[in-house]
């Protein structure tokens, strides 16, 4: 398995009041979590949508169910990042840390008399790599009850997310054995029985005395930091035994482990902790639910809900919903579509139930309905298809068969026989240029490519690859829209990808040397300069003195923009600025063309 990308859990980095992780095998990068969660709708669509479903049963009356669906989008703050690292001297590449999934919790949901189902930890699935969603079914009680707070209002609904990303855990050059059944009779003693346990209590138990949790007997005394053990042990444990879960609602928002005690059967077990493995880690942020829906008035609430009418079925329905969370643009993806089966049930349904729903690009739910036995139980097994267009060639992809007895199926990226590969690219970065992308490999020997683009209106992809493509890179070239410069994205493995203006050669920290010829009698000059688009900005505006002692500089400065990477200097704040110019030649200066003026200014 690969690990080159993943954070590295071991080399977090302070910038400012915030800690970025390295990247693994990617000497000077480095990854930072999202800041917050903020509600976003994909192409100008609410971000709050409840699709409400109503079905004539006959004698029965009617029945109703809803799905109700939030959009997010999470804000990293990179650009603020960068500045305050550039600006303690941190020479190193941020980009954004982006999640897996996670959960979220609304707040005040019994005050506001929301449905009880929405005050549950409610899972948020990852669209793209800076959005996820999460979808839940209401019954017709908590559907009603959703509708009324609509109209009422719900400005003050608040909330609070966890998620989860996967990094390779921290290393020791050290070797443990232990019997996990002891580690788990360690951790139901710590707990008062529970098997859930506070993160920290548990780390702060193992810095202290690991001994009392089953491991310590061969950590040689002093040898490393006894913090730096307790978080090996920690990721080890997280990726082994425990699932890191978010802490219950009545206490402040953290991060606990839950253990499965079908994994900590007796016997001896050897961690090598100086191996890279995969490991979870929750980062709790706070998620702001609604966003612009707060300034909609109440009496526009048709706006987000929508109302669905089920064709009747006389006895044995059931209306199974399904939801694509996947990208919305898959390119080389022509055709996808989920396909459930339910073999005969004997004596009363004697024959097999066979239904597919097409997974447009669209994450609005599609409705099967499925006619059972009067008192048959939901179970049914699912797969997907997915047709892959290349050079004019189509094939068939199936995904893996999954059996299911939920009313609502979620079908994700993963469930597909095929790769998805998101890109995605900052909208502030989009407004400068368009970026066109290639991604390519080898498959069966023979180069394989595709190509995709993204712009203002299209801020998204995924590249749908063959599972068997091999040595895939991702490459590209951003179009400025000003000008139709050009700048370049140097190849990268073919991996889940986000691109801002650092992606691309010219952005980041630049250097100009300086140097003064003295051929008169001048004893010094001074001068300014300033990033070309920051001339107004006195922060950033630098003033340089030279003399025949010190006849020579450099000046860093930090480009936000390949396409406006250059810098702009002048003599004194009364002369006019240069114009635009680039680093890659030294600014050599003569102190015979200082104005008059300005001749031994400052001195």
């Amino acid at each position: 398995m690969s690990f080159s990308g993943r954070p590295d859990w071991r080399n977090p980095m302070q910038i400012g009041e915030r800690l970025a992780f390295a990247v693994y095998d990617r000497p000077g990068a480095f990854a930072l979590p999202p800041t917050e969660l903020v509600a976003c709708g994909a192409d100008a669509e609410p971000p709050l949508r409840l699709d409400l479903f109503q079905q004539d049963r006959g004698r029965a009356g009617l029945e109703r169910f809803s799905i109700l669906s939030l959009g997010f989008a999470a804000e990293f703050g990179l650009d603020g990042a960068r500045q305050a690292a550039f600006d303690a001297g941190q020479d190193f590449a941020l980009s954004a840390l982006p999640a897996e999934g996670g959960w979220l919790r609304l707040d005040a949901v019994d005050a506001l008399d929301l449905p009880p189902a929405l005050g549950e930890l409610l899972p948020l699935d990852a669209a793209t790599l800076g959005a996820l969603g999460l979808a839940v079914r209401l019954d017709s009680a908590a559907s009603d009850l959703f509708v009324a707070a609509l109209q009422r209002g719900l400005l003050s609904v608040s909330a609070q997310a966890w998620l989860r990303v996967r990094g390779v855990a921290e290393r020791l050059p050290l070797s443990l054995e232990f019997d996990p059944a002891a580690v788990l009779s360690a951790v139901r003693q710590l707990g008062a029985g529970q098997l859930a346990l506070d993160r920290d209590l548990l780390r702060a138990r193992l810095i202290e005395a690991p001994q009392s949790l089953g491991f310590g007997a061969q950590i040689p005394a002093g040898a490393w930091s006894p913090q730096a053990l307790a978080d090996a042990l920690l990721d080890r444990i997280a990726a082994r035994f425990a699932a890191p879960a978010p802490t219950p609602a009545d206490v402040a928002p953290g991060v606990r482990l839950v253990f499965d005690p079908t994994a900590m059967a007796a016997g001896r077990v050897r961690w090598d902790l100086a191996e890279p493995m995969l490991a979870p880690r929750l980062f709790p942020i706070e998620a702001d639910p609604l966003g612009p829906l707060r300034t909609m008035p109440a009496a526009m609430h048709d706006a987000v809900v929508r109302r669905h009418d089920v064709r009747a079925l006389s006895s044995g329905w059931r209306a199974l919903t399904v939801r694509p969370n996947l990208p919305e643009r898959r390119v080389g993806l022509v055709q996808a579509q989920v396909e459930v089966k339910l073999p005969p049930r004997l004596p009363s349904r004697p024959f097999t139930i066979k239904a597919s729903a097409p997974l447009d690009a669209s994450d609005r739910p599609a409705r099967l309905d499925l006619r059972l036995s009067p008192s048959e139980p939901l179970s049914y097994s699912w797969q997907t298809a997915a047709v892959l267009l290349h050079e004019g060639r189509a094939e068939i992809f199936k995904g893996p068969l999954q059996q299911s007895e939920r009313e609502h199926l979620l079908v994700a990226p993963e469930d597909f026989g095929l790769r998805l590969i998101p890109v995605e690219a900052e909208p502030a970065f989009l407004d400068q240029a368009d970026i066109e992308l290639e991604c390519a490999g080898l498959r069966r020997g023979k180069p394989w490519s595709t190509r995709g683009r993204l712009e203002r209106d299209a801020p998204t992809l995924a590249f749908a690859l063959p599972p068997d493509l091999e040595q895939a890179t991702i490459r590209g070239l951003a179009r400025a829209h000003a000008d139709d410069r050009s700048c370049v994205l140097a190849p990268v493995e073919a991996d889940a990808l986000r691109l801002d203006a650092f992606s691309f050669e010219g952005a980041g920290a630049r250097e100009l040397g300086i140097s003064a010829e003295f051929d008169d009698d001048a004893p010094q000059l001074l001068i300014e300069l300033a990033p070309e688009d920051r001339i107004d900005d006195p922060a950033r505006r630098r003033s340089l003195r030279l003399s025949r002692q010190a006849a020579q500089a450099s000046w860093q400065w930090l480009a936000l923009s390949p396409f406006r990477s250059g810098y702009r200097w002048r003599w004194s704040p009364q002369s006019p600025w240069s114009p635009v110019l680039q680093p890659d030649t030294p600014l050599r200066l003569r102190s015979s063309q200082i104005p008059r003026t300005t001749v031994g200014a400052g001195a």
